[in-house]
């Protein structure tokens, strides 16, 4: 049963996004939630939330979502699939997402969330070599 109230944790997540839904958060995350974007800005609660007044999602998608649970603690892996921009700037692409849910009570709520990316297929890196 937990497994899914954490799947449907996702899906909320990925529709309050979507939807530009800021009040979906006062449920979807914790208090002390910290949120970690692609390019390593750290952002509070309040900031991840005050960020939606300059995103535009047309798609937005958590995609081969995995959930291990360890107790009261859950660790979801997925790809954050979008189609987005922010102040007018295209920021769309694919990234890896992890969030940390915690149960609190009898609800799960978003402890964590840290993206990486854009993701790139492997003939696309850059090859780092010494010399």
């Amino acid at each position: 049963m937990s497994e899914q109230e954490v799947s449907d944790l996702v899906k909320r997540y990925a529709t309050a996004e979507l939807n530009g839904d800021a009040g979906a958060y006062d449920d979807l995350v914790t208090d002390d939630f910290q949120g970690i974007g692609p390019v390593g800005f750290v952002l509070n609660k309040q900031q991840w939330v005050g960020r939606l007044a300059n995103v535009k999602n047309d798609a937005f998608e958590v995609k081969d979502a995995t959930v291990r649970l360890y107790g009261d603690t859950a660790v979801v892996v997925g790809v954050q699939d979008q189609t987005t921009t922010v102040m007018g700037r295209d920021t769309s692409g694919q990234f890896r997402l992890t969030l940390t849910a915690v149960k609190q009570g009898d609800k799960w709520a978003i402890a964590n969330a840290q993206l990486s990316g854009p993701l790139r297929a492997p003939e696309d890196m850059p090859i780092n070599r010494p010399g």
